[in-house]
């Protein structure tokens, strides 16, 4: 499949890699749409910043080379074993974070700034590409009136809502 190779800084490319393996609990997702963030030009620009590099990120074992994107929305093409409450077909957003779930912060319900935080797409092979796995418990199924491509716009709306709501 084509995707969206991050290298280093100022080195990517689209070329064709292998389509990941589904495992337990986890979901493929034929892209629909997918945002550049601020993050990802960082990470060309100047980076990388967070993409692990020499040393794999802990809670997915991944570092460069990876496929960026965070931002996106697709259509579940296929599902992994375990997974309940999502079928072939549902078009979802996604909640591109990984936490490790037994830091104190996780227990407090604070996973947005677990102790080992990851992001599909800068510690994971991520949107930027035809198909992406995911673990199911990302999904957030799309109601009919929001389209594939406003639903790639729903992680970016809930970092600025969250941030206009703190700020009062």
């Amino acid at each position: 499949m084509r995707a969206v190779v991050y290298r280093g800084p100022g080195n990517l490319d689209i070329t064709d890699v292998p389509e990941g393996e589904v495992g337990p609990g986890e979901v493929r997702l034929r892209v629909g749409f997918n945002g550049i963030c601020g993050s990802d030009l960082h990470e060309y620009y100047a980076g990388p910043i967070f993409i692990p590099n020499g040393e794999k990120h802990p809670l997915t074992g991944r570092e460069l080379p990876l496929t960026l994107g965070h931002e996106f929305s697709g259509t579940v093409v296929e599902i992994g074993s375990g997974v309940e409450g999502v079928t072939e077909g549902d078009r979802v957003a996604v909640m591109p974070l990984y936490t490790c779930g037994t830091c104190s912060r996780c227990s407090e319900g604070r996973y947005n700034v677990c102790a080992q935080i990851g992001f599909h797409g800068l510690m994971a092979d991520g949107g930027m590409a035809e198909t992406t796995v995911v673990p199911a418990h990302m999904l957030h199924p799309l109601p009919e009136n929001v389209s594939l491509e406003m639903g790639a716009l729903v992680e970016p709306m809930a970092v600025a809502y969250h941030a206009a709501k703190l700020g009062g």
